[in-house]
């Protein structure tokens, strides 16, 4: 198993995130997508006692669905069966895949997606949260012509079956979570969901605006028509 791990200006937090992985025994692919500060040194400076740790270094910001990309191209490269993802800035927990894990071989699935726990979340990411999980349940019901609620489709803690990964379109930006969903449910896969935590701690930036959540409306929409 790996995890791939986007990563922009997380200078703070990357170390952390790559401690809780090589405590868990989880090598990892770090995408350093055109960070201005010291992100990268970061990871090549960490010394891991249980896992491989590779960096990928794109020279600009290409988006976080070319960082996912490219990390699972990697994981694929190398031969993981499993790929797990989680984002760079620590507010979800690399512990929490061994969740994930254990759920996704007792009960034979394809993929597990994180839940975050809403008392924890912000009220007005609450209400985004909330308006995405519609969206993709729409989409889904054109695109599969099945209806499929997924509880929190813009959680960046997933575990998914490598095999399904091969053919998979990431999209563009932060519509990547709702656009490999869809996919993964046209393709049939079983996706169970696993409750998480969440911490949303100073050092954490969100990078998601209101242009942006309009750009993954539009990209979904797009996608399926």
């Amino acid at each position: 198993m790996v995890a791939v791990v986007p990563a922009y200006n997380e200078e703070k937090n990357i170390e952390k995130v790559l401690k809780e992985l090589d405590e868990i025994k989880i090598d990892a692919i770090v995408v350093d997508d055109g960070s201005e500060d010291r992100t990268s040194e970061k990871v090549k400076n960490f010394k891991p006692k249980n896992i491989k740790i590779f960096l990928i270094r794109n020279n600009k910001n290409l988006g976080k669905a070319k960082a996912l990309e490219l990390g699972t191209k990697e994981a694929l490269r190398l031969g993981y069966k499993y790929i797990a993802y989680i984002d760079g800035d620590y507010q979800l927990k690399p512990r929490d895949i061994l969740k994930l894990y254990k759920l996704l071989k007792e009960r034979e699935a394809d993929a597990v997606f994180g839940v975050r726990k809403f008392d924890n979340i912000p009220f007005p990411r609450k209400i985004t949260n909330f308006l995405a999980n519609l969206l993709v349940s729409f989409a889904i019901l054109v695109h599969t012509k099945r209806f499929y609620f997924l509880r929190d489709v813009q959680c960046g803690l997933r575990l998914i079956k490598a095999d399904l990964l091969k053919d998979i379109y990431f999209g563009k930006d932060y519509s990547v979570e709702h656009i490999v969903a869809i996919q993964l449910i046209k393709k049939g896969a079983k996706i169970l969901e696993e409750e998480i935590d969440v911490e949303y701690h100073e050092d954490a930036v969100s990078y998601l605006n209101s242009k942006k959540v309009l750009d993954v409306i539009k990209e979904v929409l797009n996608f399926i028509f």
